[in-house]
Parts: C-alpha cells; sequence; structure tokens
C-alpha cells in the first residue's frame, strides 16, 4: 500500500504544465502564491495552482521535488530582477547568434532561481552547431547554459499573441498540454474545410477544434443520420403505411434537433425531446487537454539535446527502392 503523502500543485509559467511537490510542512500557502522548491536542477520558483492535500501517489504524477519554503520578500524581489535579466539575455543571444551567422531565434531566456543554469529557448529549420555559442554564453553569464529547441506550437506559446476569437491566446493563458489536432475533427463539427481558417497563429491547426468536439460526436452519435427513413412517434406501429414516414434531410448539433422531410412532401422540425432521444453530459474538456505532441518539451526536466554535427558528420540516409532508369541513368 502506497503511503499518502502531502503534496501542493505548482506551476513554473503561467500556462505551463502542472508539476508536484512535497510539501515537507510547508502548508501555509494560497493560490497563486510563489513558493521556492528544490528540483534536480536546482532551486525555482513556481506559483502554487493545487493546495496542500493528502492524496496518494497512484493519483498525481511522482512529485518532481520539494517545498524549500513560502517565497519571502526578498524571493519575490530576486525573481522580478531575474525577469528583467531575462530580457537582457535574450538580446545579447540574438546579438551573439546573428554575429556568428547562425540561423536560429532566440525567443527567450530562464535564469534558475539559484543561478545555477541558464536556458535559452529558441527554433530553427535546421540543426545548427551551438557548441561556439554556448562557450560564448556561458562565459558572458558565468553560468550553465543550456539550449532547448521548441516546436511551431511551443514557440507560439512562450511569444503569446491574439487569436482570431479576440482573446489571448488558449496556450499562452490556460492550456498547459497540447492535443493531437486532425482535420477530421473539423469535419466532424460540419466546419468549412477553409485552411485559412483553421489554422492557429503557430501555422498548425487549431486546438479549440477538439473543444466541442464530443458534444458533436454524442449528439450526431444518437439523432438519426443524413438520409435515415424511419417512424416519428406521432406515427404508432407504422400507421402511416409505409417504411418510414419521415427522411432526415439535416442534422442541427447546437439546436438538438433535425429536420425531416415527410412522405407528403412537407417538412418538419423535431427536437431530441420529441424523439425521446437524451444525450450523456460531457465532463469539462477531458479530451482537450492532457497529451503531448512530438514537439512540445516540458520545461523542467526534459531538455532538448544539442549534439555538435559537424558536414562530416553527418549520416547518409539510406535510400529505399532503386534508382529510376537502371544503374547507368544519369543523376537527375
Amino acid at each position: 500500500m502506497i503511503t499518502p503523502r502531502t503534496v501542493i500543485g505548482a506551476r513554473f509559467m503561467k500556462a505551463g504544465r502542472m508539476y508536484f511537490f512535497e510539501t515537507r510542512g510547508v502548508d501555509d500557502v494560497d493560490l497563486n502564491d510563489f513558493v521556492i522548491v528544490h528540483t534536480e536542477l536546482g532551486e525555482d520558483a513556481a506559483r502554487v495552482a493545487i493546495l496542500p492535500t493528502d492524496s496518494p501517489l497512484v493519483m498525481v504524477d511522482p512529485p518532481l521535488g520539494n517545498v524549500v519554503r513560502k517565497a519571502t520578500g526578498a524571493d519575490l524581489f530576486a525573481l522580478n530582477k531575474h525577469k528583467r535579466m531575462e530580457e537582457d539575455a535574450t538580446r545579447a543571444a540574438a546579438e551573439m547568434a546573428r554575429a556568428r551567422n547562425l540561423r536560429v531565434k532566440i525567443l527567450g531566456a530562464d535564469w534558475q532561481f539559484d543561478g545555477s543554469s541558464l536556458v535559452f529557448f529558441f527554433s530553427s529549420d535546421e540543426r545548427p552547431d551551438l557548441s561556439e555559442l554556448n562557450a560564448a554564453l556561458a562565459a558572458h553569464f558565468g553560468t550553465r547554459i543550456e539550449f532547448r529547441r521548441m516546436g511551431a506550437r511551443d514557440e507560439t506559446k512562450v511569444m503569446t499573441g491574439v487569436g482570431t476569437c479576440g482573446r489571448e491566446l488558449c496556450c499562452s493563458s490556460w492550456l498547459d498540454k497540447f492535443s493531437n489536432i486532425s482535420i477530421r475533427m473539423a469535419k466532424e463539427q460540419d466546419l468549412p474545410l477553409n485552411q485559412s481558417k483553421l489554422t492557429g497563429v503557430c501555422g498548425r491547426l487549431k486546438c479549440c477544434l477538439i473543444y466541442e468536439l464530443e458534444t458533436y460526436q454524442e449528439v450526431k452519435g444518437k439523432l438519426p443520420k443524413l438520409g435515415d427513413t424511419f417512424h416519428i412517434p406521432s406515427c404508432v406501429s407504422g400507421s402511416c403505411g409505409t417504411s418510414g414516414c419521415a427522411t432526415t434531410q439535416g442534422v442541427n448539433v447546437v439546436k438538438e434537433s433535425i429536420v425531416v422531410g415527410m412522405v407528403d412532401g412537407t417538412r418538419k422540425e423535431l427536437t431530441a425531446t420529441e424523439l425521446g432521444v437524451t444525450f450523456t453530459a460531457i465532463p469539462a474538456h477531458t479530451k482537450g487537454v492532457g497529451s503531448y505532441g512530438s514537439d512540445e518539451v516540458p520545461r523542467q526536466e526534459r531538455p532538448t539535446p544539442i549534439t555538435e554535427t559537424g558536414d562530416g558528420q553527418r549520416k547518409r540516409r539510406r535510400r529505399r527502392g532503386k534508382r529510376r532508369g537502371g544503374r547507368g541513368a544519369p543523376p537527375s
């Protein structure tokens, strides 16, 4: 049997991933308070999102570390100082990268609270050799330097922005994990397959395509489908004398109703209540958050490794199949 432990849920970023820490007696905290936590990377500051509670470890992720103390006034002053230093570090790293003709975009920086490391977030279409830049930054700032490559969605999360809805992007305001979005989700919600309208600021399919997906699946799965022929409830035991007195011509998921064509040529709108159909309540966004995609990198414990690869160290890709035109064909 697993012994219950008192844990606390906290985030390092505004909409970052949730991590759990053992409180070790530090229980006098409120929501949104800052606490100093100890992890494998050293001490860092995190904002409380879930208050201490006795929970078995099987119900939450394994604790990442321990809570050292509730942030004091001096800690908050140091935290704000680090935020200003991160802006200067980002500009300095971008200038050094341009001076070395590196095709990388420096997105931001993150100082470890205890100053033991400085992490730079970057994006690039290539696989640049950052060893020289790493050494220059380490000498400039006098601390250990890490680089973390970010995908298109993570880049937008760091840079923030405003969506087509006019509000701050979900990923930078509250969405802590990304889900795998596919064009099938738009098809199931009868949305027009217009790429410009389905694509977000990051250039990927919008995360909000999954928000109402379960509702559409529930309603469309229980209401008669387009083209189905059936007897309406008022037609008892097929009293109309036909194999089906109504044919589904349209489905309105929002109103939970269908439009049917009757055998006499008239059209009716029937609600789910009139059809005797009931729906199961959909829990609040159960599938919209919770799985990392291939380009999302958790901030704290999984830095993207940067390998030092030169032109002579690149691996050759094996070509499948035979060259068209035979062995003696000239290269195209």
